[in-house]
């Protein structure tokens, strides 16, 4: 997100002369500081800024929020600091009252890589590292707010999306992240760290790694994404219905994804779904450069405070989405049955407005 400074200049000239005279007696005006303002987006409301800009999470133009940052100033949620508003208020997550503080630092974190071995080779185990410096103060960034129950949410895509997977790093002592995985084949990845700091706004970084010895080229490694005729799909005894609402989407505006799951061998709506990470289901949307990347939950949210042991879901689970740009996207999304994390993925075409 680009930082955008502004400055305000205040000047007060007096000038002093024989031939001129003033009141003494009464004070000049006192200046008026201007009020900052908030952007927020429209499709994800806990993403908001100081500054006007994208959305990190669907790249949608940030809108000024009404009333935001105005004379009530800024406020969160003492337990789940992702809500952040211009007004006050109580959460919408714990019923709590919502406190008074600084609006959240908008900069892009930076992320840094490190791999152990040093030079990775396919097929074989490997340690990812991650640390996060403050954009303003380059210091470590230690603390970071549960989404969805991770504090760090990771995706690696093989950069021709054969290979999907999305793992969740543990937290060291000294803050940084670090999690063992094997990339099964030769070529570039695409690294996503989806996370949310303390005191920030939620961060999607993008990184890039190629495994040792790998002699293929970049450009001609792109995925070639091909539109799926139909939009159902059995994996592992599960067979899933896609429907696009409206059924075709045009890049630019809101869209759903609304999925009916059916056990495939008794041909009945499953009765067994569990949440994924405190949601009914999770959804990852690229485009085939991988430049537009969507982390889309389902629009039926699980409240915080029930025990979810005994929960069930229904079989038909929708998500808002949005495709900033035409184009062919991969939608990759994950549901839980008992024990059994099931990914699902589906190829569009999104066209042009016109």
């Amino acid at each position: 997100m680009n930082r955008m400074y502004r400055s305000v200049a205040l000047s007060l000239i007096i000038v002093t002369c024989g031939a001129f005279a003033f009141d003494r007696t009464q004070d000049p005006p006192a200046p008026v500081a201007p009020q900052p303002v908030v952007f927020g987006c429209p499709m994800h409301p806990e993403v908001q800024s100081k500054v006007a800009g994208k959305c990190p999470k669907c790249n949608m133009t940030l809108v000024e929020l009404t009333g935001g940052g105005g004379d009530e100033g800024f406020f969160t949620c003492p337990m789940h600091p992702e809500i952040q508003t211009g007004q006050p208020g109580t959460c919408p997550k714990c019923k709590m009252k919502l406190v008074k503080a600084a609006p959240p630092e908008t900069g892009d974190y930076t992320v840094r890589m490190d791999t152990e071995p040093r030079a990775v080779k396919a097929g074989e185990k490997t340690t990812l590292r991650f640390t996060i410096f403050h954009p303003v103060s380059d210091e470590q960034v230690k603390n970071f707010a549960i989404m969805h129950d991770m504090p760090f949410h990771l995706f690696v895509v093989s950069q021709d999306f054969q290979h999907f997977d999305h793992i969740h790093p543990d937290q060291e002592k000294d803050g940084s992240f670090s999690i063992e995985t094997v990339l099964p084949q030769p070529g570039y990845y695409k690294i996503f760290c989806d996370f949310f700091p303390v005191g920030g706004s939620p961060q999607v970084a993008h990184l890039n790694l190629v495994t040792a010895g790998y002699k293929g080229d970049l450009a001609g490694s792109t995925a070639k994404l091909v539109p799926d005729k139909t939009l159902v799909k059995t994996v592992e005894g599960t067979r899933f219905e896609l429907t696009l609402d409206p059924e075709k989407p045009f890049a630019g505006k809101p869209a759903e994804l609304k999925y009916k799951l059916f056990d495939a061998k008794s041909n009945k709506p499953v009765g067994d779904l569990k949440p994924y990470l405190g949601a009914w289901g999770h959804t990852l949307i690229l485009s085939a450069d991988g430049s537009d990347y969507l982390h889309s939950h389902p629009t039926e949210m699980i409240p915080d405070d029930v025990d979810r042991n005994g929960l069930e879901g229904k079989p038909e689970v929708d998500f808002e989405t949005f495709f900033p740009h035409p184009g062919p996207y991969r939608i990759w999304s994950q549901f839980m049955r008992g024990d059994n994390l099931i990914t699902v993925s589906f190829t569009v075409f999104v066209p042009r407005l016109h």
